[in-house]
């Protein structure tokens, strides 16, 4: 039963900590920043498609965990804002891929500097030591959070 006091513990300083570290850790505030209105999952998945490249609406829905209809109206508003580009398949045209254009491309990319920066500024306060701790306990926490969802125990 002490154990079980002792997590119970550690939920409630988790749950303390989580919203610090990911208002800090995500993006900042992009409309400061750049001057432009963009939405933490329109960040999201125009991150994806930096690293990914051309993308199915289906491949984005799957990979931010959103249903299908909510990720086609976030294109459709990346795609207003000329960050993204729909492209019919050129052997089926059931297929649309969705392709950062050049405009998108930047954006994504002076974000992930402004932020890479400052995530640098962070991690320059701790010792090596201390950073490879951060990094493994993160590792091993996804790891972990993996294995549940694939089990299907998800809340």
């Amino acid at each position: 039963m002490e154990k079980k006091k002792e997590l119970y513990n550690y939920i409630s300083r988790l749950d303390n900590l989580l919203p610090v570290l990911v208002k800090h850790f995500q993006v900042p505030d992009l409309h400061k920043l750049l001057g432009i209105k963009i939405t933490f999952q329109q960040y999201l998945t125009l991150n994806i498609l930096i690293k990914k490249g051309k993308c199915m609406v289906s491949d984005l829905s799957k990979n931010l965990g959103v249903a299908l209809s909510t990720m086609t109206e976030l294109v459709n508003r990346l795609a207003k804002k000329q960050f993204v580009k729909k492209i019919k398949d050129l052997k089926d045209r059931r297929i649309v891929w969705i392709n950062l254009t050049e405009k998108g491309a930047k954006i994504i990319q002076e974000i992930n500097r402004k932020k890479q920066k400052y995530i640098l500024n962070v991690l320059e306060k701790l010792t090596e030591r201390e950073r490879k701790l951060l990094i493994d306990i993160l590792e091993i926490i996804s790891q972990v959070a993996k294995r549940i969802e694939m089990k299907g125990m998800r809340i």
